[in-house]
């Protein structure tokens, strides 16, 4: 390395090390094992659930929804992860993002059923804080247990906080939306 300030060059190479490493790592722990699955699972099960359960005459809106909430969720994940306050041990698949089973299923397909569901504001905000408290209080402790998720700088209650104001943030968005 030169100097105190890394070049381009050898910040490049070191993210190639990097990724070296982490293929091998992927290869040797994490591909077909238990937790392995559970993310596959967990990439196709909630978009099963959520075609049978959504309303078909809704899609639109409540998929635009759900993308708010994928588009939060991935780079809230990929902030977390880089500033250290978080983070995956085992990755789906080796180039993308460990999480995206939450993020892009998981995450936004519970938050798109409880926008179908409950339409009113005050059962709406109700129904964000009960799935909020499952997400942040009981899922993020079960990832916990299985060496799914490593919080290093953070608290399930800082997640529960997010949570209570995505969801509410936006519907009120998709609210102003559907007034245009």
């Amino acid at each position: 390395m030169s100097g105190i300030i890394p070049t381009y060059t050898e910040i490049a190479a070191l993210r190639n090390r990097l990724f070296d490493k982490n293929l091998k790592h992927w290869i040797q722990d994490d591909l077909f094992t238990p937790g392995w699955w559970f993310l596959l699972l967990s990439c196709i099960l909630p978009w099963y659930i959520w075609w049978k359960l959504v309303d078909k005459n809704r899609i639109f809106e409540i998929l635009s929804y759900g993308l708010i909430w994928a588009v939060l969720s991935i780079a809230s994940d990929l902030v977390g992860v880089e500033l250290g306050l978080w983070g995956y041990p085992d990755k789906l698949i080796p180039i993308i993002p460990p999480m995206v089973p939450a993020d892009l299923t998981v995450i936004p397909v519970s938050y798109m059923l409880v926008y179908q569901y409950f339409p009113l504001w005050q059962s709406f905000v109700t129904a964000s804080i009960v799935l909020s408290a499952i997400f942040s209080y009981i899922l993020e402790p079960i990832f916990e247990l299985f060496d799914l998720l490593i919080l290093e700088k953070w608290k399930h209650t800082y997640s529960f906080i997010g949570f209570i104001f995505g969801a509410i943030l936006f519907k009120f968005v998709m609210e102003k939306i559907k007034k245009r």
